[in-house]
C-alpha cells in the first residue's frame, strides 16, 4: 500500500507545483529589493547569519516559501551579506505532498515491523520519488529568495539520486539567485551509510562576492582536513552546522581558529512532527583575532531563530599564529580538557 500511496501523492502533486508557480509566489513573499546595495567585503569585516530552523510540516506551498523567507529577510534587514541554513532542511516539503499524513503512517508501520534491507529500500525508493518535486520547490524558492533579497544563500539540502548513486546534497545561491556551488557530504552519519548514502568525493566551494564559500556539516568538525582544505582552497567562510542527526559543538571555534575560516553552524528544531524531538541551538565561529570577545566565538550558542555576528577576517589573517593550530599539543590539551573560555555577547537577533 505504501508504494502505491507514495506514487499516487507524488503525481498528485506534479500538478500542483511548478517552477513558475514558486518563483511567482517567492516574488509575491520577497519582492525584488533592487535599492539594496550588493554584498561587499570591507576591510572593516563580514556580516553573516546563522538560521535555526524549526522542522514542521507545512499547510501549503504558500506556508513553505513564507517560512524560509523570514529568516532571509531578517538577516538582510540586518545588514547581512550571507545566511546559512541546516543541512537537509528542503526534505521537510515532503510533508506538502497530498496524503502526507496517510502516507507518513505507512511508512512508520513499514520501519517498524521491517527489516534493515525493507527499510533501505524505501528509503532510497522515497528519495527517488519525491526528489523531482522537492527539489523543484526548494530550489526555485531559495534562488528567488537569494535574488530578491540581494543575498548570498547557504540553503542546506535534500536527499538525490543521481547515477545511481544516493547522496546528502547541499545548496550555495549567490546574491543573483545562481547556485554557486553543489557539495555532496563528506562524512555521512552512520545511520545514513546504513540507507545506503554515499559520501561525497570531493570539496567543491562556490565563488561568491564575499569570497569562497565551503559547505561541510558537523560530521567534519571532529576532522582537521576538511578545514585545513578548505582554507587551501582559498574559502573565507565555511558552513558546517547541525543536523537530524545531532548539534554542532564547541570544536567549531578551534576548527576556525586552526583555519582562519568563520564557521557558520546552522542550528536545528524538532517539536515531533517527524517523530523526533531535538533541540540544537545555532553558533557562529572566527578566528579569535577576528572576534570581539578573542574567544573564538562571535555568536556564543542562543535559543534564537537567528544569530548574526560581524567577523574581521582581514585583521585574523594578519595575527595569523602557527603555534595556535593544530600543531601545538598545548592547544590541543586544552581541547580535550573542554575550556569553554569567556562567553560572547558579540552576537544577537537579526
Amino acid at each position: 500500500m505504501y508504494k502505491i500511496r507514495l506514487k499516487a501523492s507524488a503525481f498528485a502533486m506534479s500538478y500542483l507545483s511548478n517552477e513558475e508557480r514558486v518563483r511567482e509566489l517567492a516574488r509575491q513573499i520577497a519582492p525584488f529589493r533592487g535599492d539594496k546595495p550588493a554584498p561587499f567585503i570591507s576591510a572593516g569585516g563580514l556580516k553573516v547569519a546563522a538560521v535555526r530552523t524549526t522542522v514542521r510540516r507545512y499547510r501549503s506551498l504558500r506556508d513553505y516559501v513564507e517560512d524560509q523567507n523570514e529568516p532571509v529577510a531578517r538577516a538582510a534587514a540586518a545588514g547581512c551579506q550571507l545566511v546559512a541554513f541546516p543541512e537537509l532542511g528542503a526534505m521537510s516539503a515532503i510533508s506538502l505532498l497530498p496524503g502526507f499524513s496517510a502516507l507518513y503512517a505507512d511508512l512508520t508501520r513499514l520501519w517498524v515491523s521491517g527489516s534493515q534491507s525493507d527499510r533501505a529500500e524505501a528509503f532510497a525508493e522515497l528519495c527517488a520519488t519525491v526528489q523531482g518535486f522537492v527539489g523543484e520547490v526548494f530550489l526555485n524558492t531559495f534562488s528567488q529568495l537569494a535574488r530578491s533579497h540581494r543575498i548570498i544563500i547557504a540553503a542546506g539540502g535534500l536527499y538525490q539520486i543521481e547515477n545511481g548513486r544516493l547522496t546528502n546534497r547541499q545548496y550555495l545561491f549567490s546574491d543573483t539567485g545562481e547556485v554557486a556551488a553543489v557539495q555532496d557530504k563528506l562524512y555521512p552519519e552512520r545511520w545514513e551509510r546504513s540507507m545506503g548514502v554515499s559520501a561525497g568525493e570531493e570539496l567543491t566551494p562556490g565563488d561568491t562576492r564575499v569570497g569562497r564559500v565551503a559547505l561541510l556539516t558537523a560530521s567534519c568538525l571532529p576532522n582537521y582536513e576538511p578545514f585545513f582544505v578548505a582554507s587551501a582552497a582559498g574559502c573565507s567562510v565555511a558552513v558546517a552546522g547541525a543536523s537530524p542527526f545531532g548539534p554542532s559543538s564547541d570544536l567549531a571555534r578551534y576548527r576556525a581558529q586552526e583555519s582562519g575560516l568563520c564557521l557558520l553552524s546552522p542550528g536545528l528544531r524538532s517539536r515531533g512532527d517527524f517523530g523526533l524531538e531535538y533541540h540544537y541551538p545555532a553558533r557562529i565561529a572566527a578566528p579569535r583575532a577576528a572576534t570581539r570577545s578573542r574567544d573564538g566565538s562571535a555568536a556564543a550558542p542562543e535559543d534564537r531563530p537567528l544569530l548574526t555576528a560581524r567577523v574581521d577576517l582581514e585583521r585574523a589573517a594578519s595575527q595569523f599564529d602557527l603555534y595556535s593550530a593544530d600543531r601545538n599539543p598545548a592547544f590541543f590539551r586544552a581541547l580535550i580538557a573542554g575550556g569553554e573560555g569567556p562567553s560572547s555577547k558579540e552576537g544577537g537577533a537579526g
